[in-house]
């Protein structure tokens, strides 16, 4: 069944770019999955703004000028049949009305994989200064405990519904696999902290993120369809470090959601962060920690 996203976009094509100085202003497109399989690519029926998707260029950047400061963007251009080309951030940016100043360009076509929004399955226990409280009951001003700051208080908790198959099922961590007392279930793309000697080998730092299903190895960590999975999300106040089931592991980042699609809870964060409209990649909304790319969860696992 063909999934539909919203994202924002400007028209235009870093590879034949408009004049220094050209107003660009984002618009809000229509993404489909055609097969569902995660990803905008060509030959698959996929379309932008309903347009059939000729060319997928990951990697392609742009300069810009927002409030008075010059803002690099890292994304990917689609090529589409019978219409103008679209960019799009990949880095987490948020869009907003800017200045054109300059573009550097990729020369291979792939494909943009969609990014499910890390998160915990409903019923997660989460610490809490009052003790493990299931992550569904949290509200703002809980405190959770972090590895980095003490308590701190949750600023919003999300939640959605989705079919637990496929590329959304969820990743189950079988009791003290990660240090978590109990079975601990996870978003694919939900982050844990692994520690140790492999971290400090491969990444020559001691404390790594890596995201679960990456982790997948067939035994004590596994994938565990469902046909229907509640999905809740933590906001803090900067990424952290909190525990869930005694394992580490993170809270929301922001720019996990705001290239999610969801422009609902997107409009909901940046009312809680006005900041994050032009400043997603200050130092403030750093991850806090490194995060493990695949090729290098690889070897972690191995």
């Amino acid at each position: 069944m063909p999934l539909n996203y919203s994202f924002a976009f400007f028209v235009m094509d870093p590879g034949n770019p408009p004049g220094r100085g050209t107003i660009l202003n984002p618009v809000n497109l229509a993404a489909t999955d055609q097969n569902d399989n995660g990803s905008i690519g060509t030959g698959q029926g996929d379309t932008i703004g309903g347009f059939a998707v000729t060319s997928v260029w990951m990697g392609d950047t742009i300069t810009v000028r927002i409030n008075n400061q010059n803002v690099t963007i890292r994304g990917v251009t689609f090529y589409r049949a019978g219409a103008s080309a679209v960019f799009m951030p990949t880095d987490g940016s948020v869009l907003v009305s800017s200045n054109f100043r300059s573009s550097t360009f990729v020369n291979t076509s792939t494909q943009y994989e969609l990014p499910p929004v890390p998160c915990f399955v409903a019923g997660t226990m989460i610490f809490t200064s009052k003790g493990p409280k299931p992550v569904e009951t949290l509200t703002e001003g809980d405190l959770l405990l972090t590895r980095d700051s003490g308590m701190r208080p949750v600023r919003w908790v999300g939640r959605v519904t989705v079919d637990g198959r496929g590329r959304l099922a969820p990743i189950r961590f079988m009791p003290e696999v990660h240090g978590n007392t109990r079975a601990l279930l996870v978003s694919p793309n939900h982050r844990i902290l692994v520690t140790g000697w492999r971290a400090e080998m491969y990444f020559a730092e001691p404390e790594v993120l890596v995201p679960a299903k990456h982790l997948v190895n067939g035994d004590t960590i596994c994938a565990a369809p469902c046909e229907k999975v509640t999905y809740v999300h933590v906001l803090m106040d900067r990424h952290e470090v909190i525990f869930a089931e005694g394992a580490a592991t993170e809270s929301l980042h922001p720019g996990d959601y705001l290239i999610s699609g969801a422009n609902d809870t997107r409009t909901e964060i940046l009312n809680l962060f006005p900041e994050l409209a032009t400043q997603t990649r200050q130092d403030h909304w750093k991850s806090v920690r490194s995060i493990a790319k695949s090729y290098e969860a690889m070897l972690l696992v191995a």
